[in-house]
């Protein structure tokens, strides 16, 4: 196995996008260029409604609340979409998008689910979380998580 070595990448927060009554934050890493391309964020929004059908896999509450993470890699451009549930639990499908395809392909039911930049975005959301959600109790500030976002190069 090759091993590649390790080059820092630009994680840069794009937008909240209002999608089927869910708020999502887009976040955008890119091994190419300072954002991944246009057309990888109209045809992942394309896809989200999907996407987030996959809230109701299971019984567990949610706050149609969740973060799009697009990542340009050396494969193609990865979506990794999580949401909270439950208060504390993170639901999180992997998608693929392979450089000259159009759609994106479930990955995340053969084990993937990410790489050392996406945790990076996926560790800050975390921490916001329990900062303005869990700590919050009865009073959870879900428009402060919101507004707390990544940017940085990592």
């Amino acid at each position: 196995m090759k091993t590649k070595f390790y080059q820092s990448r630009p994680i840069r927060f794009l937008e909240i996008y209002a999608c089927a009554g869910w708020r999502v934050k887009i976040y955008s890493i890119s091994l190419k260029a300072e954002t991944v391309t246009a057309q990888a964020i109209i045809e992942a929004k394309k896809q989200l409604p999907a996407w987030l059908e996959n809230s109701k896999i299971t019984a567990l509450e949610n706050y149609q609340i969740a973060t799009l993470i697009l990542h340009e890699g050396n494969e193609g451009c990865f979506a990794v979409l999580i949401w909270w549930a439950d208060e504390n639990m993170l639901q999180l499908f992997a998608y693929l998008r392979l450089y000259g395809e159009s759609h994106f392909h479930l990955i995340s039911n053969k084990g993937t689910v990410s790489c050392v930049w996406e945790m990076a975005i996926l560790w800050f959301e975390r921490n916001a979380w329990i900062t303005h959600v869990l700590k919050r109790g009865e009073n959870p500030d879900f428009e402060n998580y919101l507004q707390q976002q990544l940017q940085t190069d990592i």
